[in-house]
């Protein structure tokens, strides 16, 4: 019986320690989920804006360079839109997007901003200083009393103006050396489907996913160029990034720098700067 005894508390301390030591690979695995790698959908060529928005516009500028644009692979001003310009959104006061190519340091030219209706009434339009380029920047309408909130199922387009020299756009009337680009946009409402999965969302960058499978193009482009600033090295959201922007035949721009958002803060003025 003496022999026993050791053999058989052996087998109930082993029984012990397994039973103690088992659980924790499982917590441990709980708390480490594995990354999420779905792909973004690529479908934004299937944008195709009604008869009543006539046609956007091009959505990157053409005719000569510009004087205050420096040489460069990219040296053309682009609105970060689907190749048709036209997208949707789900905010009242949405977010836009351009590509700057870089600009000469010793110009001063001015952004200019402006949003119309469908019917083309002007109802907002703003200027940006600007001193430097090379990047890709954003600015939303103000959220204030002067401007009302973007009508749902309603189409609105905008343009951007590089004014390479306003001195002689005011004095001459010249706007020869001026790029523009053109954009169209329309505010709609998820459909339920999407409103419960964005409501389930367990991360930004689900919601992301969220909005491009749903084809609303400026939501997607926002929330992943705003987690991109925040997490500029993810491989994942870079990933991300490059897809969305091949997606709308913008691969070139997947690279370049993204500067902080600026807000719009009157009809007449506001002030762009170069914010890594």
């Amino acid at each position: 019986m003496t022999r026993t005894k050791p053999f058989f508390n052996s087998w109930i301390w082993l029984f012990l320690a397994l039973a103690i030591a088992s659980p924790l690979p499982l917590r441990v695995a709980a708390q480490s989920p594995r990354p999420n790698n779905q792909s973004l959908p690529t479908n934004w060529g299937a944008y195709e804006p009604d008869g009543s928005i006539g046609s956007p516009g091009r959505r990157e500028g053409g005719g000569t360079r510009g004087p205050c644009i420096q040489s460069s692979v990219n040296d053309r001003v682009m609105a970060l839109v689907p190749t048709n310009s036209f997208g949707t959104t789900t905010a009242e006061y949405p977010t836009f997007s351009i590509y700057l190519p870089p600009l000469s340091p010793a110009s001063n030219p001015e952004i200019e901003f402006v949003l119309k209706t469908s019917d083309q009434k002007e109802i907002y339009k703003t200027k940006f200083n600007v001193r430097q380029g090379g990047g890709i920047i954003s600015f939303s309408l103000p959220n204030n009393s002067n401007l009302p909130a973007l009508e749902l199922n309603k189409n609105y387009s905008w343009s951007v103006t590089l004014i390479c020299d306003p001195i002689a756009v005011a004095d001459r009337g010249d706007y020869s050396g001026n790029q523009k680009v053109e954009g169209a946009i329309r505010r709609v409402t998820p459909n339920q489907r999407v409103q419960q999965e964005l409501k389930a969302a367990k991360s930004s960058r689900d919601r992301v996913i969220i909005y491009a499978k749903a084809g609303i193009w400026y939501d997607a482009l926002n929330n992943l160029a705003e987690l991109r600033r925040r997490n500029p090295n993810d491989p994942i959201l870079i990933k991300d990034w490059s897809e969305l922007l091949q997606s709308v035949d913008m691969e070139k721009l997947a690279k370049e720098p993204l500067f902080q958002p600026v807000v719009g803060r009157n009809f007449l003025n506001s002030s762009v700067s170069r914010n890594d």
